[in-house]
C-alpha cells in the first residue's frame, strides 16, 4: 500500500505534463488551421484577381484551378500561423521574466547598475536611482564622467566610479573593493562594491554590471564596538598594573613602541591591531599569580620562578576562550619565548615565534631594563642597548633587533 501511494505523485505530474502538453498541442492545431484557412482564402482571392487581369476569367469555373492556391496557401498559412503564435508566446514569457527581474532587482537592498562597454549607463534600480539623486532617466546614456559634471556634489565618486572602471576592464576580472570618504546627501559613507565586466565571445567589451552597499552604518557600529572592547582591554591592562607597581605605565609605553615598529616592518593594518590589543594584555595572566611572588622585593626561588612563568598560560586559558581575542593570542602567550628556543611556556625557537611575539619581546625588554623594578635599579641607555645587540640571535629575533636599533631614535621622536 505504501508503494502504491507513493506511485500516485508520479502519476499526478506525468497526468498534468500530458494535459499540458496536449493542450499545447491543441492549441498549436487550432491556430494553426486557423492561419492555414486564411492563407488558403487569401492565395485564392490572389489567383482569381491574377486570372481576371489576364481575361482568364473562364477559368475561375474549373475547380481543379484552386487545388494548389489552397494547398500552398493552406501550407504557408499553417506555417506563419504556428511561428506567429509561438513567436507571440516567447515575446511573451520574456516580458513576463524581465518583469520578474525588474522587481527582484528593485527589492533588492544594494544599488545595481548596468553599463555597456563604453561605459554608458543603460539602467539603475530604485535604490540607486535614490543613492545617485536621479529625479528621472536622464542618466540614461551617459557615461560617469558626464555625472560627475550633471551632479557636482557626487563629482569626486562618479570620477573614482570612471577609474575604477578602466582598472576592472583592464584586469577583465571581478573587481571587489571597499570605498569610503564620498559625501552623499552632506554626510561621509562608506560602500562595498562589486564591478564584475562582461564580454562579447570575441573578447570585446559588452557591459559592466555594478552592484554596491551602503555600509555606513554598519561600518560606524563596528567601530564603536571596536572602541568599547579596546576600552575594557585597556581597563584590564590598568588592572595588572595596579596589582604589580613596578610596572606602572610600562603598559603603554610598550604597546607604543610595539605599534612602531611595527609600522617599521610593514606588517598589515590587521596585524598591527591585533598586536596593540596582545600588547596591552601581555601581562594578563598575572592576575593569577600571587601577591607574595608578584611584589616580591628581591630575587624568586626556583619555586617561585616556577609559578610567576605559568602566567602566559594562564594569559592563552582565559583569553583563548574569548573569540574576539584570539587573534590577539600572540603576544601573551608567547612573548617570553626565545629566538634560541630557551624561553617558556613552549620553547619554540626562532620563525616558530609568532611575529607579534618577536616584535614585542624587544621592545618589552628595552622598556623593562630602563625602568626601576622592586629587585632592581633601572639601567642605562648604553647599558640596554649593549644588551640587545649581545642577545640578538639568542633572546631575540636579530633581524627585528637591527630594525629597532637602526629606527630607535625616530620611534622616540614619533
Amino acid at each position: 500500500m505504501a508503494e502504491e501511494a507513493a506511485e500516485i505523485p508520479g502519476h499526478g505530474i506525468e497526468a498534468h505534463m500530458g494535459k499540458r502538453g496536449s493542450s499545447r498541442w491543441l492549441q498549436d492545431m487550432r491556430n494553426g488551421l486557423r492561419y492555414a484557412g486564411l492563407g488558403a482564402l487569401l492565395l485564392v482571392a490572389f489567383s482569381l484577381v491574377q486570372k481576371a487581369l489576364v481575361a482568364e476569367l473562364y477559368l475561375a469555373t474549373q475547380p481543379k484551378a484552386y487545388i494548389m492556391p489552397i494547398l500552398y496557401g493552406g501550407l504557408t498559412g499553417w506555417i506563419i500561423g504556428v511561428w506567429y503564435t509561438r513567436l507571440k508566446t516567447y515575446s511573451a514569457r520574456i516580458e513576463e521574466d524581465e518583469e520578474r527581474l525588474r522587481s527582484l532587482v528593485n527589492a533588492l537592498p544594494d544599488f545595481v547598475i548596468f553599463k555597456d562597454g563604453q561605459g554608458h549607463w543603460l539602467d539603475v534600480n530604485e535604490v540607486g536611482k535614490q543613492l545617485f539623486q536621479f529625479e528621472d532617466d536622464t542618466f540614461r546614456g551617459l557615461t560617469d564622467l558626464d555625472l560627475a559634471g550633471t551632479h557636482p556634489p557626487l563629482r569626486e565618486l562618479f570620477t573614482w566610479c570612471h577609474h575604477t572602471d578602466e582598472e576592472t576592464w583592464q584586469s577583465g576580472q571581478p573587481f571587489h573593493c571597499q570605498v569610503s570618504g564620498f559625501a552623499v546627501e552632506g554626510r561621509p559613507r562608506m560602500f562595498d562594491l562589486v564591478k564584475v565586466p562582461i564580454h562579447q565571445p570575441t573578447g570585446e567589451r559588452k557591459g559592466l554590471l555594478i552592484v554596491g552597499r551602503d555600509v555606513t552604518r554598519l561600518r560606524e557600529s563596528e567601530m564603536e564596538l571596536s572602541q568599547a572592547y579596546d576600552s575594557t582591554l585597556d581597563g584590564w591592562a590598568r588592572a595588572v598594573e595596579m596589582r604589580d607597581r613596578s610596572t606602572e605605565n610600562h603598559t603603554r609605553r610598550v604597546v607604543s613602541l610595539a605599534e612602531k615598529l611595527a609600522h617599521i616592518l610593514r606588517v598589515p593594518e590587521v596585524g598591527v591591531l591585533n598586536l596593540r590589543r596582545g600588547a596591552l594584555l601581555h601581562d594578563i595572566g598575572k592576575l593569577a599569580v600571587p601577591d607574595s611572588i608578584l611584589n616580591k622585593p628581591g630575587p624568586l626561588t626556583e619555586e617561585e620562578m616556577a609559578v610567576m612563568r605559568k602566567h602566559p598560560q594562564h594569559a592563552y586559558d582565559v583569553l583563548s576562550k574569548i573569540n574576539f581575542l584570539r587573534d590577539a593570542l600572540d603576544i601573551p602567550y608567547c612573548h617570553h619565548e626565545r629566538w634560541d628556543g630557551m624561553g617558556y611556556p613552549r620553547g619554540l625557537r626562532e620563525e616558530e615565534i609568532p611575529l607579534a611575539a618577536r616584535i614585542f619581546s624587544v621592545v618589552d625588554v628595552w622598556d623593562a631594563l630602563l625602568s626601576d623594578r622592586s629587585y632592581r635599579n633601572a639601567w642605562s641607555e648604553e647599558a640596554t642597548l649593549a644588551y640587545l645587540r649581545q642577545e640578538a640571535g639568542r633572546h631575540f629575533d636579530p633581524a627585528i633587533v637591527q630594525a629597532f636599533l637602526d629606527h630607535l631614535d625616530e620611534m622616540k621622536q614619533a
